[in-house]
C-alpha cells in the first residue's frame, strides 16, 4: 500500500507538471511592461531600474510567494568604474520552502537579471533625439520566464522536497554585480546546491535553439538534461557540457557551485535598439519555460549525485575562466580527447571480461610550464575505468600554458573519459 501510494503521487506530480497552463500571454506581457518608454532602458543605478525592481517584487507577491526582506528588495552599492560614482543597485528575492524536513534548508536559486543599457543620446535633424535600449531578450526575456517559473512552483509547492529561491539581479550589465553581492556578500553559499540561469531566451531560430550549458562536463546533469528533452510535448533543448557566455550563474560557479545557463543564444539584435519585443517567439519560449519547469522539480528532489561540486583551488581558473585557455598541439579539449586520450587508452582486459563500461570524469591541472598534475577523479565508473584514465591523462605530453591577465596560469581541466564495448552478436 505505501509503494502504491508513493507510485500515485509520482504520477499525479508528473501529471501536474506536464499539464502546466501555457505561460504564452504572460511572458509576452511582462516583456513588454518591462520595454515600456517609462522605464527608459532599466540603466543600472538608476531610478528606472529600481521602478523595474518593484514591479518585478510586486509580480513575485501576485503569484504567491513569500518575500525575502522588506518586500523582497535586497539593496546593494558598488562603485562605477568609469564615473567614480557609487551607484545603488536591489535584487529581488523570494522563496518557494521545500516540505521535507531536512532538504529544505537545501537551495536551488532560480535567477535572471533585469538591468539594461538605459538610453543614449543622437542627433536627428540637427536636435537630439532620446533613444532607448529595450532589452526584450536581453534580458526582459529571462526576467519574465522567472516570473511565471516562480508563480508555477508556488502553485505546485507541496512538491518540492529542496526549496526554491527566484532572484532577480540588479547590476548584470556592470559585470554581473548583483549575484555576485548575493552570493558573495547576502546568503551563504554552502546552502545552495544548484544555480539556474535565465538569460536571453526569446530568440529562437534555425541558428539559436534552446540550449542548457552546464559550466563542466557533468554526466548526471547532462543526462537529465538530454533525457527531459524526450518527454511528452517538451523542446529539443541542446545540452553542453561547458560555458557559453558571461552572466550570473559565473559568481556561482567561483564558489564552486554546480551552475546551469539556459538560453536561445546570442544574436546580433543584443544591445540594440532592435531588441525590440516583437522579434521575440512567445510560442517557443514558453515549451522553453515547461522544460525548465520539469528540470526545477527534479533537481529540487532529485539524488545528491546531481550537485557534485565543481573542483575549485585559490586562484586557479576553470578552462572557460582562462583570458587564454591551455591548448593541446594547437587543439582543444575535444583535440586532447581525439588524439591523445582515445589513441592511447588501454581497456583494461578484466573490464572486458566483466563487461564493464562506463563515463569516468576525471580533472587534472595544467601547470605554468604545461605539464599535467594533480589528476583526480571526480566522477567514478569504475576502479578499473578509473586508473586507465588517470594513466593516460597523467602520461601527457606538455600543453602550451594558459594565461590570464597575461600572466602563465595553472588552469583545472574537467573532461568526460568512456570506455564502451562493442555489442556482441
Amino acid at each position: 500500500m505505501k509503494y502504491f501510494l508513493v507510485a500515485a503521487f509520482c504520477l499525479l506530480s508528473t501529471a501536474s507538471l506536464q499539464a502546466q497552463d501555457s505561460f504564452e500571454k504572460a511572458l509576452q506581457g511582462h516583456v513588454r511592461e518591462l520595454t515600456y518608454a517609462k522605464y527608459k532602458g532599466r540603466l543600472t543605478g538608476s531610478e528606472e531600474e529600481a521602478i523595474a525592481a518593484a514591479w518585478i517584487s510586486a509580480r513575485f507577491k501576485d503569484n504567491g510567494l513569500e518575500l525575502l526582506y522588506p518586500g523582497g528588495i535586497q539593496d546593494f552599492s558598488f562603485l562605477d568604474q568609469a564615473t567614480g560614482d557609487t551607484l545603488y543597485s536591489q535584487n529581488v528575492v523570494a522563496v518557494v520552502p521545500g516540505y521535507d524536513p531536512v532538504l529544505r534548508e537545501e537551495y536551488i536559486v532560480i535567477g535572471a537579471h533585469y538591468d539594461h543599457l538605459g538610453t543614449y543620446t543622437m542627433k536627428v535633424n540637427g536636435k537630439d533625439s532620446v533613444c532607448i535600449y529595450p532589452g526584450a531578450d536581453a534580458n526582459a526575456s529571462g526576467v519574465a520566464a522567472l516570473i511565471e517559473l516562480a508563480g508555477a512552483a508556488q502553485k505546485q509547492h507541496f512538491m518540492y522536497k529542496r526549496s526554491l529561491l527566484f532572484v532577480a539581479f540588479g547590476a548584470g550589465e556592470k559585470g554581473a554585480l548583483g549575484s555576485w553581492y548575493f552570493i558573495n556578500r547576502a546568503f551563504p553559499h554552502t546552502a545552495v546546491k544548484l544555480m539556474i540561469n535565465l538569460d536571453r531566451m526569446g530568440r529562437s531560430s534555425f541558428d539559436n535553439v534552446p540550449m542548457a550549458f552546464c559550466g563542466q562536463p557533468h554526466y548526471e546533469r547532462e543526462l537529465l538534461l538530454t533525457t527531459l528533452t524526450m518527454q511528452p510535448f517538451m523542446p529539443q533543448v541542446q545540452v553542453y557540457g561547458s560555458d557559453y557566455f558571461s552572466s550570473d550563474h559565473q559568481a556561482f560557479i567561483e564558489k564552486g557551485i554546480p551552475a546551469c545557463l539556459f538560453t536561445t543564444g546570442l544574436h546580433p539584435y543584443q544591445q540594440t535598439m532592435r531588441d525590440v519585443p516583437d522579434g521575440l517567439d512567445y510560442e517557443k519560449m514558453d515549451t522553453f519555460c515547461q522544460y525548465i519547469l520539469r528540470f526545477i522539480w527534479e533537481t529540487a528532489n532529485g539524488p545528491e549525485e546531481l550537485f557534485s561540486p565543481v573542483h575549485t583551488e585559490t586562484g586557479t581558473p576553470l578552462y572557460t575562466e582562462a583570458d587564454v585557455p591551455p591548448t593541446f598541439m594547437k587543439g582543444d579539449i575535444e583535440f586532447f580527447l581525439d588524439n591523445w586520450v582515445y589513441k592511447y587508452q588501454r581497456y583494461p582486459r578484466e573490464a572486458i571480461r566483466l563487461g564493464i563500461k562506463g563515463r569516468v570524469m576525471v580533472s587534472f591541472l595544467v601547470k605554468e610550464d604545461g605539464t599535467v598534475a594533480d589528476v583526480t577523479i571526480e566522477r567514478s565508473a569504475h576502479p578499473l575505468l578509473d586508473e586507465e584514465a588517470v594513466r593516460v591523462i597523467s602520461a601527457s605530453p606538455k600543453w602550451k600554458p594558459g594565461e590570464k591577465n597575461n600572466k602563465k596560469v595553472p588552469v583545472r581541466i574537467t573532461i568526460p573519459v568512456y570506455f564502451e564495448l562493442a555489442p556482441t552478436r
